[in-house]
């Protein structure tokens, strides 16, 4: 409709299409969020890739408890801050979930 009211084609593609478009991207965006993380473990093992897969690995192996227990509090942090952003940019693209600070 926005389009038959004559705004530009820009206008009615960037500010409601891909604005509407964003929020199941954003949904999985935070779903898959956690297979990545969990992921990372084979796929560094697989290809000999050093990183925080390869190092929980290691550290399991040396039965290094304070270090597994870093990188699960590492990966568990990354996974709750990525879908924190997913939830507060809920509020910035879909009015209906916006917040509203009101009195009791």
């Amino acid at each position: 409709t926005a389009y038959a009211k004559g705004s530009p084609p820009l206008r009615v593609l960037f500010g409601h299409a891909l604005k509407n478009a964003l929020i199941p991207t954003l949904t999985v965006l935070g779903i898959e969020t956690g297979a990545l993380l969990g992921g990372a473990v084979i796929i560094e093992q697989v290809f000999g890739w050093s990183g925080i897969g390869w190092l929980a690995v290691q550290a399991i192996f040396d039965r290094d408890y304070p270090l597994v227990q870093g990188v699960t509090l590492f990966t568990a942090t990354a996974f709750v801050v990525v879908n924190l952003l997913v939830d507060i940019l809920y509020g910035f693209l879909n009015p209906r979930i916006r917040v509203r600070l009101e009195e009791a």
